[in-house]
């Protein structure tokens, strides 16, 4: 089974909600065999800070389709823009 490396830059739906806060939100929400590697935060505008997340996920058709919809879900959630994708072997940069 080889895995990816999904990079997310994920905006939430106000200013006052934290990276921490979007993380557990959508934790329940990713499909099985999808684990968040790393997690970090870029400002944006006006107190609006972007969540950055490493996300490695099952390599199959659809699948990055499948972690979008599903973080999307969360009520919490405005964007989710995918920066990069990698094989777990490698690094993003």
């Amino acid at each position: 089974m080889l895995f990816v490396t999904a990079r997310l830059k994920i905006l939430p739906t106000d200013a006052g909600i934290k990276s921490d806060d979007i993380v557990e939100s959508i934790k329940s929400k990713l499909p099985d065999n999808v684990a968040i590697k790393n997690q970090s935060e870029e400002p944006i505008a006006f107190g609006l800070i972007a969540s950055i997340l490493d996300i490695q996920l099952e390599e199959k058709d659809g699948a990055i389709d499948a972690l979008e919809e599903a973080i999307k879900a969360s009520d919490i959630v405005s964007q989710v823009d995918v920066i990069g994708i990698s094989r777990s072997s490698t690094n993003i940069k």
